[in-house]
């Protein structure tokens, strides 16, 4: 493939992988109203967003692909090898005409800034499952704790509260 049908496809990659991060932030959004609404239902595992990630994952892949050919059709510094040679969009653009250029600049932004959003999402999912858990452990030791302090409930054979010896609750007074 030549350089400009190359820097085709890079920019096809970043249209398809702005898409998926579309619909990756859409899942998790949803999934973070769900969970602050508590409706369990839509709280558990979702294969929609493993999907999601397999399919950005192979498009990443593809796209690295696309710049190693891009890089070893750059022009090198002498003495350099083109595995050495930074290559990003600007760059790419750089060798492109202006509309080609223009194009795969605008393709690149909506994917990083998409990107960044999903980021944003992930990091406060993250957060709310650490305040949940923290919560949760808070919670586990309060009831440990009470579990720990609190005497087994019963009565001796002389129907008296075992809780104490100054405890209500005594069945029969011990008299007749």
């Amino acid at each position: 493939m030549s350089f400009s049908e190359d820097a085709k496809a890079l920019e096809a990659s970043f249209v398809a992988a702005a898409g998926l991060l579309r619909s990756l932030l859409e899942a998790l959004q949803a999934r973070r109203a769900a969970w602050v609404s508590i409706r369990p239902d839509t709280v558990a595992p979702s294969a929609e967003i493993e999907q999601l990630s397999q399919q950005l994952a192979t498009e990443e892949r593809r796209r690295g692909e696309l710049v190693a050919r891009l890089r070893a059709s750059l022009p090198t510094p002498v003495g350099a090898r083109p595995e050495q040679l930074h290559v990003n969009v600007t760059r790419i653009c750089g060798a492109l005409g202006p509309d080609a250029a223009r194009s795969l600049r605008a393709a690149a932004d909506e994917a990083t800034q998409l990107a960044k959003l999903v980021r944003g999402e992930t990091a406060l999912g993250n957060r709310l499952l650490q305040f949940a858990q923290n919560a949760q452990s808070g919670v586990d030791a309060q009831v440990l704790d009470a579990a720990k302090s609190a005497r087994a409930p019963g009565y001796d054979r002389n129907a008296r509260n075992l809780n104490g010896p100054n405890a209500a609750g005594q069945l029969v007074d011990g008299r007749m």
